[in-house]
């Protein structure tokens, strides 16, 4: 994209980005294919009424494993916008790297968050082989944890002189890319096996809701706190101390047992 924006100009790389989005879009749609559907028993009428409906999504939110999800969610998606935002910016004003140069990092930052939503993932695979180990594994929500524990330390790193050398900036700049970016995949393979029958989408639906607030408010706040205090190691420190927060309140949340036969009991 670079290359192509010093070529062609920056509407080209718009139209560019528009055109792959759409192929892939195209190719998803083409290849997607539903699984089968369980088969499950016929609901009753109180089951199927509004407000029993309506009572049993709130209850859902309420939730100390739903909690923990949003909370989590929150700080990691936060500091997933904040490596989107500020990495070449930093990379330029505080590690002295040419505008080329740190975008080519962040291209790698990029790189290692896809990897690390694959690599993540089905390393939490691991753990669930079999029914009668979950109570002995640590789970999905442990690969959550590493990855709240990581981006704390890849950006409290960056607020010390590490952050100034253009080859330690640059590696934990790709260090907070796969655990900063990579978190949703064990995150949301989570939430989805966390979901009680029938309310996967309800409970997927709220918590890309409440991502999409910290979506929208962290670049202008992280925008704010480096224009304010002339630096960046203010954002830096506001991200780790939301990632730290989210550790401590879910680390010990009540309700380790399996998620999912956890909502099953309350629903």
């Amino acid at each position: 994209m670079p290359a192509l924006a010093a070529s062609a100009g920056w509407r080209a790389t718009l139209v560019a980005g528009a055109v792959v989005a759409f192929l892939g879009a195209l190719t998803f749609t083409t290849f997607c294919r539903c699984p089968p559907l369980p088969l499950t028993g016929t609901p009753t009428e109180a089951e199927t009424s509004t407000g029993a409906q309506a009572d049993g999504r709130l209850r859902l939110l309420r939730e100390p494993a739903m909690v923990r999800i949003l909370v989590s969610g929150t700080s990691l998606v936060a500091v997933h916008s904040g490596i989107g935002v500020l990495t070449v910016l930093h990379l330029h004003e505080t590690a002295s790297l040419a505008p080329g140069t740190a975008a080519l990092v962040f291209v790698a930052v990029q790189a290692a968050g896809a990897a690390g939503r694959i690599c993540l993932a089905a390393w939490s695979d691991r753990g669930r082989s079999g029914a009668s180990d979950l109570h002995r594994r640590p789970g999905r929500y442990a690969w959550v944890l590493a990855c709240l524990v990581a981006v704390v330390v890849g950006l409290v790193a960056l607020a010390t002189p590490a952050g100034r050398s253009p080859v330690a900036a640059s590696l934990l700049f790709v260090w907070l890319g796969f655990f900063g970016i990579g978190w949703y995949g064990p995150w949301v393979a989570h939430l989805a096996e966390s979901a009680p029958p029938g309310r996967t989408g309800f409970a997927l639906g709220s918590a890309m809701a409440v991502n999409q607030v910290a979506i929208i408010l962290t670049p202008p706040a992280l925008g704010l706190l480096k224009d304010v205090f002339h630096g960046f190691a203010p954002a830096w420190g506001l991200l780790a101390a939301l990632s730290a927060t989210a550790l401590a309140l879910t680390v010990r949340t009540p309700g380790t047992r399996p998620a999912r036969r956890h909502f099953r009991d309350m629903s």
